[in-house]
């Protein structure tokens, strides 16, 4: 067990300037306390604010050993560099930072958005974000979705939020104008938004031009900040980023800087996400076509029971050499596949949400046993099981 500071070993006094306005920010702090319960290695100087606030006034005349803060502007990063303490940044608006980043890795944000529209059967995409010159760390996020959908043979519209930069637009300006840009794109369109607070916007816009969500375009957010997906008229789908774990890194890697401040740190850690949440926003399939949505609407029912093809054939009009070319054509994978797709998600649902067995969970799953489960874990996902549960409770 880690040992608890005496008179002669006093606690190391660290500054976290990080927002509680945002899920995000809370997460941060969460991992920041899980890493100082482990160790009893600080004393915070902490107090609620929200994102962008200026330092505390305290801040100026403070003598302490490291900070960890999410760096906003310019005259914030000088007052901090001018304590000439070890510091990490967990924001990444200023790239040119010479400090230390701890943030989330949007490549696999990009790959967890564009699977999931695939799983939906979209072939039209889009994005909403701010302009590069605000956030690059989220500018990224969107640039790298792109990529991908390049990559995969498809284009890839996009809108850019006018509040921001030089000529700053007002809120109901801003809104008309989103509103009439969804207004302009194909029927059927996936829109990935930089975060949830994003997301809830453009919901709102297309809600004034009456459009229909997800029947008319689908929203994917960023963050699964639970506040802002739920308050939305439309309910948010959502990935999952891991801030509990990226404010776990940072405080670790502060610890080591203050410990050895001369130590060769890198200077950009990136912290995966594994997970989509989804709700009403995306909770559709992009398909015209009847024999597919009943097909899928049956694995959707049934997966778990469990089921085979040759059920699912027995349901549908065509036959299974017509039932396999749509499910290739429009999802890009076979009627099994869908099944044990349906059933993986189910397991990862039941691992992230409970302290169940693997038995139990293997049963309820639509698996024969605990080994058959570990088995296909590990031929689909590359991973057991259990680690992939410990992935998503560190």
């Amino acid at each position: 067990m880690p040992q608890r500071h005496t008179a002669k070993t006093k606690p190391k006094k660290v500054a976290l300037l990080i927002e509680t306005s945002r899920a995000y920010g809370r997460g941060l702090l969460e991992g920041v306390a899980q890493f100082n319960q482990s160790k009893f290695a600080w004393s915070a100087y902490f107090e609620p604010a929200g994102l962008g606030r200026n330092p505390p006034p305290w801040l100026k005349d403070w003598a302490g050993d490291g900070i960890l803060a999410r760096i906003s502007d310019r005259s914030t990063a000088n007052l901090l560099l001018s304590k000439k303490l070890p510091l990490v940044d967990l924001r990444g608006i200023l790239s040119d930072l010479p400090v230390p980043f701890v943030g989330i890795d949007n490549q696999s944000i990009a790959q967890l958005a564009y699977q999931h529209f695939q799983d939906k059967g979209f072939k039209r995409f889009a994005i909403v974000g701010a302009p590069s010159e605000y956030h690059p760390h989220l500018d990224q996020r969107l640039e790298y979705f792109k990529e991908i959908v390049h990559i995969n043979g498809h284009t890839c519209l996009q809108f850019t939020d006018t509040r921001f930069g030089k000529r700053k637009a007002t809120w109901e300006a801003q809104q008309r104008k989103l509103g009439k840009w969804l207004q302009s794109l194909p029927a059927n369109t996936a829109v990935l938004c930089v975060d949830d607070q994003i997301a809830r916007e453009t919901i709102d816009a297309a809600n004034r031009v009456e459009l229909s969500v997800p029947e008319d375009l689908a929203v994917l957010g960023v963050d699964n900040d639970e506040y802002l997906c739920t308050l939305s008229p439309t309910p948010i789908s959502s990935i999952v980023t891991d801030a509990a774990q990226v404010g776990y890194s940072a405080a670790q890697l502060l610890d080591e800087l203050m410990r050895n401040p001369n130590k060769k740190v890198p200077n950009e850690t990136l912290i995966p996400s594994s997970q989509v949440i989804t709700r009403a926003s995306t909770d559709i399939l992009a398909t015209e076509s009847k024999t597919l949505t009943r097909a899928l609407e049956f694995i959707k029912q049934h997966a778990c029971d469990p089921i085979s093809v040759e059920q699912v054939v027995e349901r549908s009009p065509v036959c299974r050499t017509l039932l396999e070319r749509e499910f290739k054509a429009t999802l890009g994978r076979s009627v099994f596949k869908e099944i044990l797709r349906t059933k993986i998600a189910q397991a990862q649902d039941l691992l992230a949400n409970s302290n169940r067995t693997l038995d139990d969970i293997a049963e309820d799953s639509g698996f024969q046993s605990a080994i058959y489960l570990s088995q296909v874990f590990r031929r689909e996902l590359g991973t057991t099981p259990g680690k992939w549960r410990k992935s998503q409770i560190q």
